[in-house]
Order: structure tokens, then sequence, then C-alpha cells
């Protein structure tokens, strides 16, 4: 029996939230454990631009095979290849097919009926939040994500929210659901770290993140705390789409010198400016988990979060939840 894990999705080291879940629990596998013997071989499907090895931290095995496929960094050609060429790989005996995505071949399961297809679906995003991605990615995302949870043999989510999503939009039972929550085991609780004068986010640059209502919620905080006009806002993050607004918004508020767009940092930039910040908000209009809250709560830093999607279930009682739209419940907070 083969076991293929789908990493093609995956075409730069800029790891994001399904990434880190993906890196996290993989490069925590041992590959010698008896457990993984009933595989005669794992085939990893690997974008040419990456090495996944590198990328997620694998420990070689010689049962671990890599196939690199070109073109695929292509939104098209990656479809074309999923959904037209993948399924001929199956076609031959039983093979367990897991992708830390909802990208598995459809017609798997119609070519090869002892195929076991496994899909890791974070989120119901595109059907929640307007504008998250183009039109065209937008309808295949959808399409896949409804057929992905219907089609597989078991789902893997991240929270109960996101159980409870999938089963409501894909018409599927949620006994099919499986919630593996997002953990950081490179990371140990700390206490007592400094709290510098500085409030950060962690999100990509784009819609539905919510970064608006932050951004005006901060300049509030400015205006009404002369005591706090020295305190700054850091948001960390790769520059996604549609993010001209944000920054638009920041040079009408004259901002410039109070909030600072860093791009990508690496885990290591990152987790300092975390580690010493006085807190992190987080009014992301709909998250599947919400990974930079978790990651606060390792530095002992407190979160205001959104009252909606899985945030509260993520902080429970360690943060603040509030309404995302509200800029002044912000300020008091």
């Amino acid at each position: 029996m083969k076991l293929y894990i789908n990493l093609i999705n995956f075409n730069s080291y800029k790891l994001a939230g399904v990434g880190y879940f993906f890196k996290r629990i993989i490069s925590n596998i041992n590959f010698e454990d008896k457990d993984w013997n009933k595989y005669d071989e794992i085939i990893l499907l690997s974008n040419k631009k990456i090495d996944c090895f590198e990328l997620f931290s694998i420990e070689n095995n010689k049962r671990i095979k890599v196939v690199n496929l070109p073109l695929v960094h292509n939104f098209i050609f990656r479809i074309l290849f999923e959904q037209l060429v993948l399924p001929f790989y199956l076609i031959k005996n039983e093979n367990v097919f897991y992708s830390p995505t909802p990208s598995i071949p459809i017609l798997g399961k119609l070519l090869n009926k002892k195929n076991v297809l496994i899909p890791t679906i974070h989120d119901m995003i595109p059907f929640m939040v307007e504008n998250k991605y183009s039109l065209l990615r937008s309808i295949y995302i959808k399409v896949l994500s409804k057929k992905a949870a219907q089609i597989s043999d078991k789902i893997i989510t991240v929270s109960e929210f996101s159980k409870c999503d999938i089963a409501k939009i894909a018409n599927v039972e949620k006994s099919k659901i499986e919630v593996i929550y997002n953990f950081i085991p490179e990371l140990n609780f700390t206490s007592n770290n400094k709290s510098d004068p500085y409030f950060v986010t962690i999100c990509t640059i784009e819609p539905g993140k919510n970064i608006e209502n932050m951004i005006i919620g901060f300049d509030k905080f400015l205006k009404r705390n002369n005591e706090y006009s020295h305190y700054k806002y850091i948001i960390i993050g790769q520059f996604g789409w549609n993010y001209n607004s944000i920054i638009k918004l920041i040079q009408n508020l004259k901002l410039e010198q109070k909030i600072k767009l860093t791009g990508y940092l690496d885990d290591i930039d990152k987790n300092t400016i975390l580690k010493n910040c006085t807190g992190m908000i987080y009014l992301s209009k709909y998250e599947g988990f919400g990974i930079p809250p978790l990651e606060a709560m390792y530095y002992g830093k407190v979160s205001i979060v959104s009252d909606s999607s899985s945030l509260p279930e993520v902080v429970g009682n360690t943060g603040i939840i509030q309404n995302s739209d509200d800029t002044e419940l912000l300020v008091n907070n």
C-alpha cells in the first residue's frame, strides 16, 4: 500500500497557517515506527520550486520518495494536474491519499474504489468572506471544498467551529470529521516577558482580516490617551491582495510613524517581536482556528479577539473577546 501526500500547493519557503499546521505534524513523525510499516512507499508530491524535506523538516527515510513536479506553481496547471493527471497515479492497488489542504483528486475514488482520500479542510472561508480570492479561484475552492468533504473517507479540521461549518455547508456527517487542534511544539510557555509599548497583529495583509478596524481602533486609542501616545502598532505578515486600501488608510490617518507593516518575518524575528509586545490584536472576521493568539499565549500575552468563528474557542478564558466591528470597545479594552 502506498501513501501519497500532496504538497504541490506550497511553492514558497514562506509558510502561513496551513503550512505550519502540516510542518508541526510531519516533523514530529517517526517513519521508522512500526505503525508506518504498512506503507510500502510514502510519496511526497512536491512543487519543484521547493525542497519539501527542508521546508517541512521531514526526516529522511528509505521508503520516502519525492516526486518534484514542474509548472504546478501556476494555479491553472495545478488544477489540471490534480484533477486530470493525479487520479491516474492512484488507479492501481490500494492507496491512501492525504492532503493538508482540500486539494484531493476528485476522480481518484471513481477510478479506484480502494483509494482512501483524506483532506484537511481548515475552514470554509470562501463561503464566508467576500473578495478573499479572485473570482475563478473562489469558484474552484468552493466547489473543491464541498466535493472533497463529500467524497473523502475522513476529513481533518482544526476546530469544533470549522467542524460544524464543514458539516453544514458540505452536508456531511460530523462523525466523518476529526478535529486536530493547532499546536506549537517548538515553543515553551514563558511568563514575565518584557512588555514594550507596542501592540502586534500577525496575519496576511488581505480582506477578511479586518485590519482597517484594528487601525481605526489604534488611532482612537492614541488620540484619547495622551499617556500612551508613544505606543506603536506592528503588523506582521506578507502582502496578499487588495491591500492598497490599508496602506491608504494609514496614510490618511497620518500614522506612518506609528504603524509598521513588516512584511513576512522568519520565526526568530516574529517571535522576538511577539515576546516583547504589550498584547495581540486579532479581530479577524473569520478564522478556522487563528494561530497568532495561540502563539501569544505561549509568551503570556493577552489577545483581543473577535467574538466570531473559532477565535473564542481558541482563547477561552485567557483572552478578551469583542465584536469585530466595535472600534470603541477596542479602545476601552
